[in-house]
């Protein structure tokens, strides 16, 4: 069967459709973050609770992106990428019209349904419908689509927030979706039923989704003494799936993910540096607001325009970096990203007690370029040590954010609870000097991570590649 290749205007419709996929996931990626501290105070959740708006947002991401892509091998791109706009649409609706924090997680679960079918959607996008001489652009637009919807995410955030209400962070979705799915329809072609379709690894799709949640899940609840139950059920059923999940894809014909990949070091080595980076980073973005407004006593809006800094920075600088690293070798990058993230998260240590707005700025200046240093230099590490299992190597770094962002949400929540002694409480009960106290154990954390990254980043020599 022969795809159908776009030119002119089509092409250009389909070009427009594909930036605003990859412009909604990265803008509802980074927005929500602003607007945790109000939401936690609206709906009267303590500040680890009120991380799993963006845990169960993630782990849907990590979960389904991988089955999302198989299925659009099968039934055509036009099929997921439709449905993943209404899904994300509808569940935007609800997650701004619900006042209720458990109808807003199911929501928000939803809602990253919808984005991981986006996200798969896009890349098959551009290998079933663009010639080869347009391939690159094509993956260009989702590339800066998703980074400038991540860069304005915070900023815009802090304008919603402090001007109108929480609620509209998501309900700003809503015209955006209604205006391109009569678009998505007319510009990407529907695919003539396949002779043949790819296998569905259904047990290795679920069984990884369960050891996902059921991992987060324990973490997370770790410092709630009142769910130490649930906690010991989600660890066993983390226990038990894992493996299962290991068996389904070493058995597998045709298997999701080919785990075969992870026996080599070096690409062992990069996922886990990669996953750290996302875990070392969601400290920050989760926390690094709340702590701005309750013990710096900055407003929304000067979080959201401080956020923007890191986003802003890594923007102009990850290409050059990109380059330099092309000429120079992944490996010096690799373990600067390392170093500049353990700054990044020994500058709030130190200075959390006297941080005032200025000195919380210039922290954004090295977060941003620790950003620029993973983006193309790990990445592309990565699809590097996979051998010939590149193909599948690109999409592994998108599992590694997400994966690692879930745990890195589940981690610092969990740490910062534990040690700010705020489980239950109200976040405007929680006094500042617990609050920062909490802060400053999950940057700990997360500087651990960092020097595992450089470390990492380190050991493994690129020499063979």
């Amino acid at each position: 069967m022969t795809e159908t290749i776009l030119e002119g205007k089509r092409a250009a419709m389909m070009f427009a459709v594909m930036f605003v996929a990859t412009l909604m996931d990265g803008l509802d990626s980074s927005i929500v973050s602003v607007a945790l501290p109000d939401i936690a105070e609206g709906l009267g959740v303590d500040t680890g609770t009120s991380a799993w708006v963006s845990i169960i947002y993630m782990m849907m991401l990590a979960g389904l992106i991988v089955p999302f892509a198989r299925v659009c091998s099968n039934t055509g791109v036009r099929t997921i990428l439709v449905s993943g706009f209404a899904i994300f649409t509808v569940s935007s609706l609800f997650c701004g019209i619900f006042d209720s924090f458990p109808l807003l997680i199911a929501s928000r679960g939803l809602q990253g349904i919808g984005a991981a079918m986006l996200a798969a959607a896009g890349p098959i996008c551009c290998t079933e419908h663009l010639s080869r001489d347009r391939l690159a652009f094509g993956m260009a637009v989702l590339t800066i689509g998703g980074s400038i919807g991540y860069a304005l995410g915070p900023a815009l955030g802090g304008v919603i927030v402090q001007f109108v209400s929480w609620h509209w962070v998501f309900l700003i979705n809503i015209p955006i979706g209604l205006a391109v799915i009569p678009i998505a329809c007319m510009a990407i072609p529907s695919v003539p039923k396949r002779e043949k379709k790819a296998s569905m690894d259904i047990a290795g799709a679920a069984t990884l989704f369960i050891s996902l949640s059921s991992g987060i899940f324990a973490i997370e609840t770790f410092a709630y003494p009142d769910m130490r139950t649930f906690t010991v059920i989600a660890a066993v059923l983390f226990a038990l799936f894992t493996p299962m999940f290991v068996i389904c894809e070493l058995r597998h014909p045709d298997p999701m993910l080919k785990l075969r990949m992870f026996r080599d070091f070096g690409f062992t080595s990069v996922f886990l540096c990669l996953m750290s980076v996302n875990i070392a980073y969601m400290t920050v973005i989760y926390l690094g607001p709340f702590y701005a407004e309750i013990c710096i006593g900055l407003s929304p809006l000067e979080v959201g325009l401080l956020l923007f800094i890191p986003a802003l920075i890594t923007s102009l600088t990850g290409m050059t970096v990109s380059r330099m690293s092309d000429r120079w070798g992944r490996r010096p990058f690799c373990i600067i990203a390392g170093l500049v993230t353990g700054i990044t998260m020994l500058s709030y240590i130190l200075l959390a007690d006297t941080m005032d707005i200025f000195t919380f700025g210039l922290i954004m200046i090295p977060q941003g370029l620790g950003w620029a240093f993973v983006g193309g230099p790990m990445a592309s590490r990565l699809v590097e040590h996979a051998g010939e299992e590149r193909d599948m190597a690109a999409s592994m770094t998108n599992e590694a954010y997400y994966v690692g962002g879930s745990l890195g949400l589940a981690i610092s929540a969990m740490v910062f609870t534990l040690f700010s002694h705020s489980e239950g409480v109200d976040i405007t009960d929680v006094p500042a000097s617990s609050f920062s106290e909490g802060f400053v154990a999950a940057c700990a954390v997360a500087l651990a991570f960092a020097a595992a990254i450089a470390v990492l980043s380190f050991v493994l020599r690129d020499d063979k590649i």
